[in-house]
């Protein structure tokens, strides 16, 4: 019988888990995206795993965060400056942006579950309840740590081309001089100013909804793939292709426009069919030429906000005990 870890014990088993989920997306031969078979051309699969592993303090923290809220030890919000510590500690070893999206989910999402372990067992219910509190309380000052972070971070592709860019949009532009000094001045939360970016950024979205398709969407079609097979890299693969044809990738969508991203994820549609027609073991032959297509044009079709939402999605059927380990 094993003995009851302490609360120390249970949030470095939080951060840890959240390292196992982006390692378990990274290892998976996804389509498009870095993986251990394929780089890209400016950033490859070490540097994912270099980041990764710096991060395993900073999700800690973000625990430990979440443990002392809940005891009114610590009643200040810290999403923002949590979410920069995590940016900037991903970027140490190599100073290239690999995991900016992935952060942004998991440190929220591994806040709320030190929150509720200090009580209790962790459910789907009482995460995402404790994560609905967190971004609510979220205040101007970690908005303003969250373009901080952006600015560490320096992604590509943050301007869309699209409608949804607006003059209101401007308030998320990190890269103006203005942007701090406007969030100040129009009292703009964390969670404001991801709302401003929602209509095209899929990660900002959730924010807004208390990650809703992470947990009512994702969650449960991974929880299909893990039921379906018996290898944990094609349970993963399987809900990606899912998702990548479900809707369109918001990263592509911004780099790319709303017909390419249309494109891609008609493709994984049509991909995603047919893969189940066949065993897993053969899935290589037919997966390649979509990677081909999607490396066609450097990083411009990467599914990359897919694949954060896969890294959360794994984090949380992990915290869940809804993976086995071993086969």
């Amino acid at each position: 019988m094993s003995r009851e870890l302490s609360l120390e014990e249970r949030l470095w088993d939080i951060s840890e888990k959240a390292q196992f989920a982006m390692l378990l997306d990274i290892l998976t031969p996804k389509p498009g995206n870095v993986h251990r078979y394929r780089d890209h051309p400016d950033t490859r699969m070490i540097h994912f795993a270099a980041s990764i592993t710096q991060l395993g303090y900073p999700l800690y923290q973000a625990a430990q965060w979440g443990s002392r809220k809940w005891s009114s030890k610590d009643e200040s919000s810290r999403l923002g400056s949590l979410i920069k510590i995590g940016v900037r500690a991903s970027l140490e070893p190599h100073e290239k942006n690999t995991l900016l999206g992935t952060i942004l989910l998991l440190v929220p999402l591994t806040t709320a579950a030190g929150y509720v372990s200090s009580t209790s067992k962790i459910t789907k219910n009482n995460l995402r309840q404790s994560l609905s509190r967190i971004l609510l309380d979220a205040t101007v000052e970690d908005a303003v740590n969250l373009v901080r972070a952006l600015q560490i971070a320096s992604p590509g592709g943050t301007k869309p081309k699209s409608l949804e860019w607006t003059s209101t949009s401007q308030a998320f532009d990190f890269q103006s001089p203005h942007t701090i000094n406007l969030i100040r001045q129009k009292a703009y939360t964390l969670r404001d100013l991801q709302a401003l970016a929602s209509s095209y950024d899929s990660i900002a979205q959730e924010y807004t909804t208390d990650f809703s398709y992470t947990f009512d969407i994702l969650y449960p079609q991974l929880l299909k793939s893990l039921n379906r097979y018996s290898r944990l890299e094609d349970a993963v693969l399987d809900v990606y292709l899912w998702a990548l044809g479900d809707r369109p990738d918001s990263l592509i969508q911004r780099k790319g426009g709303s017909q390419v991203a249309k494109d891609v994820m008609e493709r994984a549609q049509k991909l995603y069919t047919r893969i189940q027609k066949i065993r897993e073991t053969r899935w290589t032959e037919y997966l390649e030429p979509f990677d081909d297509y999607l490396r066609s044009e450097g990083s411009k079709l990467n599914p990359g906000t897919t694949a954060d939402l896969i890294s959360g999605t794994l984090f949380i059927a992990l915290l869940l005990e809804n993976v086995k380990l071993i086969y």
